[in-house]
């Protein structure tokens, strides 16, 4: 770790995804990225027309990584389709480093609208999502 960075935590790491609705790419709709750690921000990004959309990581600087104190950072995806509210992602990353969410693999997701939102609890934090993580398809 350089000095430059002391007091700096990845608060969303770097995010790709397709946005599918019945097995189809969803384009043009917005997608936006939510978090809250010192305060509530978020950002948005637009489908391609192959329902494609990233977001870069995202950091932050605090003092509160010096403190004696467990980080926890509360992210969401989400999108409107059709006057619909889908929440794609939702859960809480408890590390600073980047691509801590999944235990260092990639945030590569597959979002199906139709699918039921299920609960993943095999990383450190619990996750709710409509996606798949890529790796964990067959």
């Amino acid at each position: 770790m350089s000095l430059f960075d002391i007091g700096k935590v990845c608060v969303f790491s770097k995010v790709n995804a397709q946005l599918l609705l019945d097995g189809k790419p969803i384009s043009g709709v917005t997608v936006t990225r939510t978090w809250n750690w010192d305060k509530r921000a978020s950002d948005s990004t637009v489908t391609d027309m192959n329902g494609y959309f990233s977001f870069p990581a995202v950091h932050q600087r605090s003092v509160k990584p010096l403190l004696p104190l467990e980080i926890t950072i509360t992210q969401q995806l989400s999108t409107t389709h059709n006057g619909k509210e889908y929440i794609l992602w939702r859960g809480a990353k408890r590390d600073s480093e980047e691509q801590s969410e999944l235990d260092g693999a990639p945030f590569n997701l597959t979002c199906e609208l139709t699918n039921e939102e299920r609960l993943i609890d095999t990383y450190r934090s619990p996750i709710l999502t409509l996606c798949h993580i890529k790796e964990d398809l067959p």
